[in-house]
């Protein structure tokens, strides 16, 4: 049975799946980087593929074939180097593979790595396969944020929300699998709000997402008072939603742990008032604010903060 810290009632609720032989044809798994979308996900299609009666087995060929990504009925999706979006070209791909039979398995899966990143255009592409699914294919949707999805793609399935475990989960299960002291475990879970995935990565010393680097660069330049700087590194991050969410997410994470560091710094004052406001900046992106528009606004404000208080 598949185990995902903090989220045990999940995974008895997924193995019930298995084991009953009714695993939904469009599932939705949703939740934070780190939090084990993409294990699920890959838990999901061996069970699928596997070939025994105990499924997945993970001994059988198509499990072998599934754990080391190359088996021909698992088709994985995600937007292209380059690209922020799931195409609509993508989708009709898929869409078009789908009424093909199985190369070997019982059926075909596809997985849409980022599906909150597709479009409305692409989102519709999807949902005429999605109302009518041919009987041997399943899909697998992966996204941080279901609220950039259609209503109407999210009733066609059946979401499985992962969550962060309590803090003394998170800390007993890092301090299994690694060996670093006590209270660098600690001040990762903490900052990281119990994250796993995001706290081993800040341990490690890698970027939790692909907004955290740009995010650490923007607080950099908001600092030394670039506003130029400011905004064109926000420019890649104001053409789509979810990246501006994660942004922003990313850069309240920063921002906190900047002040708990260095709580008697110069810097702690501004930065706190900084931190108070993002709130609304992350509810401006639920109305249809220009996200020009709001990087302007949070550069402006930003840089207003800091230089004030210096």
């Amino acid at each position: 049975m598949i185990s995902i810290v903090g989220n045990d009632m999940l995974c008895t609720t997924v193995q019930n799946f298995i084991n009953e032989k009714r695993i939904p044809h469009a599932i939705l798994i949703e939740g934070d980087y780190g939090t084990g979308k993409h294990t699920l996900a890959k838990y999901l299609s061996l069970a699928i593929v596997c070939e025994k009666e105990n499924s997945p087995c993970g001994s059988c060929n198509n499990c072998h074939l599934a754990n080391v990504n190359s088996h021909p009925d698992i088709t994985v999706v995600a937007a292209q180097d380059g690209k922020k979006t799931i195409t609509v070209s993508q989708i009709r791909e898929i869409r078009n593979d789908a009424y093909i039979k199985p190369h070997q398995a019982q059926k075909r899966i596809f997985i849409i790595d980022g599906a909150d990143s597709m479009n409305e255009q692409s989102q519709n592409a999807l949902l005429k396969v999605l109302e009518e699914p041919p009987m041997a294919v399943m899909f697998i949707l992966i996204a941080e944020n279901k609220s950039s999805l259609l209503d109407t793609i999210i009733s066609r399935c059946v979401t499985l929300t992962l969550n962060t475990p309590e803090f003394t989960v998170g800390y007993e299960y890092i301090k299994s699998k690694t060996n670093y002291e006590p209270n660098l475990i600690k001040e990762a879970l903490e900052s990281e709000k119990n994250n796993i995935g995001r706290a081993l990565n800040a341990l490690e010393g890698i970027s939790s997402s692909k907004t955290e680097a740009a995010a650490k660069q923007f607080l950099d330049f908001a600092i030394n008072g670039d506003s130029f700087s400011m905004l064109k590194t926000v420019t890649a991050y104001s053409k789509n939603r979810v990246d501006a969410n994660n942004f922003i997410k990313d850069l309240k994470y920063l921002i906190a742990q900047k002040i708990r560091k260095s709580p008697n710094s110069n810097l702690s004052k501004p930065l706190m008032s900084i931190y108070s406001t993002l709130p609304e900046f992350e509810n401006s992106l639920l109305t249809n604010i220009n996200l020009n528009l709001l990087f302007c606004n949070l550069t402006s404000k930003m840089t207003e903060h800091i230089w004030r208080n210096k």
